[in-house]
């Protein structure tokens, strides 16, 4: 019974610009989105095949569901389905650090290692391309989860293209670090937000903020650590999310924003020692936080 873990990795979004609402129900989006250390540990064992069609979920947080509607499942099930394996027997254990419901990816980066996993238990023939093609029909945030690094997602989230970063120019983003904070005991419905963001256009300012979409692309490739970041979710932020970003900065954030749907925020930073300080000083006004690097 082979047992193999892979690391599934949280993102940030540096840029996220909402479009109108799809017939399919998803919205065109513009990001850019970057993966980070913190991780959850994904783990699939392949158990001997008894002629059935058997999937298992075991996850540490006991409040996450662990049936058809755990987007692990659905990866499996996708997984399956497009290789046309009709007898199959696998324990998909979940070691979860990732908040859930936080605009971090937590679910997405879960499914996205499971389908790495399943495909290197099940002959490993499929590329990353079709990877993504089998989890964006589950998750809009899969294909990024699968890729990593440094990306610009559009359409629902599953058309990447990677930034360019110059090989020749300095690399601060090497040793720039993140400090994200989740506030405590709020969460966001990714659903419920994208609602509110219809209800609510952006304003004059807001528009004239996204025009500066290519000027975080200008830093990226220039190996600066980005101060244009941008997201539509900051105009329906939870106050809490708003106050901890407003900590960041004041603890020396060189640039801080709202990841994803919320609630989480986070500070970049030139390092992670710089990062780890910030990271102390929340703790010790009883902020929970991460020092991550980027991955």
């Amino acid at each position: 019974m082979p047992t193999i873990t892979a690391e599934a990795r949280a993102k940030i979004n540096l840029w996220l610009a909402v479009g109108e609402k799809r017939p399919d129900g998803y919205h065109d989006i513009e990001s850019v989105m970057q993966s980070v250390s913190l991780c959850d540990l994904v783990s699939v064992t392949r158990n001997p095949d008894r002629g059935e069609k058997k999937i298992a979920v075991h996850m540490s947080d006991p409040s996450l569901p662990t049936d058809r509607r755990n987007i692990v499942w659905k990866c499996a099930e996708a997984f399956f389905e497009a290789r046309g394996i009709e007898e199959y027997d696998v324990f998909v254990a979940v070691e979860k650090h990732i908040p859930s419901s936080a605009g971090l990816a937590g679910g997405s980066a879960d499914g996205a290692a499971t389908l790495e996993l399943l495909n290197r238990l099940f002959h490993g023939d499929l590329p990353t391309e079709d990877l993504c093609r089998i989890g964006a029909k589950v998750g809009a945030d899969i294909p990024f989860c699968l890729a990593g690094g440094t990306q610009i997602c559009r359409g629902k989230g599953e058309i990447l293209e990677p930034v360019g970063l110059s090989s020749a120019a300095p690399r601060p983003l090497d040793s720039c670090a993140a400090v994200i904070v989740k506030p405590e005991g709020v969460s966001v419905s990714t659903a419920e937000a994208y609602r509110k963001l219809d209800e609510k256009p952006p304003s004059r300012s807001e528009r004239a903020q996204r025009e500066r979409f290519p000027a975080l692309l200008s830093e990226l490739r220039a190996g600066e650590i980005p101060k244009t970041l941008y997201n539509d979710f900051e105009r329906t932020a939870p106050d809490e999310s708003l106050r901890a970003k407003a900590a960041l900065c004041s603890l020396g954030a060189i640039s801080a924003l709202m990841s994803g749907s919320g609630p989480s925020v986070y500070g970049l930073f030139r390092n992670f020692s710089e990062a780890e300080a910030a990271r102390k000083a929340l703790e010790a006004e009883g902020l929970g936080a991460w020092a991550v690097r980027f991955r």
